[in-house]
């Protein structure tokens, strides 16, 4: 009868360690399930942001040849503004200087959304 105790208690000890280690499996499954689904969000909630990422850089290459040829733009003012002066030619200059206060303004709002980029 020892014998049969003793072999109980060891199918005993072997099933309550096998649930045990199911219970662990079980847990581990959940918790691997969790952090799928949470990878699976993270994903999804990166990806709007990547999108916008991808829409501001392709914006700002525009923006900044803008920039650089407004730039140009006011050297090249400058120099029919300082012929106009030589010329005498009021009205040129008149002119040139509108388009020159235009494009300086253009410069001063590309900058300030370029900055906010």
């Amino acid at each position: 009868m020892s014998n049969l105790k003793k072999i109980g208690n060891k199918l005993f000890k072997e099933t309550t360690e096998l649930k045990s280690q199911d219970v662990e499996l079980a847990t581990q499954k959940v918790e691997l399930a969790l952090i799928d689904d949470i990878k699976s969000e993270m994903a999804t909630a990166n990806k709007g942001a990547i999108k916008g990422i991808d829409m501001i850089e392709a914006a700002k290459k525009p923006l900044e040849n803008s920039l650089r040829d407004n730039k140009s733009l006011v050297k090249k003012l400058e120099r029919t503004k300082k012929a106009a002066i030589e010329l005498g030619a009021s009205e040129i200059l008149r002119e040139v200087q509108k388009f020159e206060q235009q494009v300086k303004e253009n410069i001063k709002t590309i900058d300030k959304i370029l900055g906010g980029l």
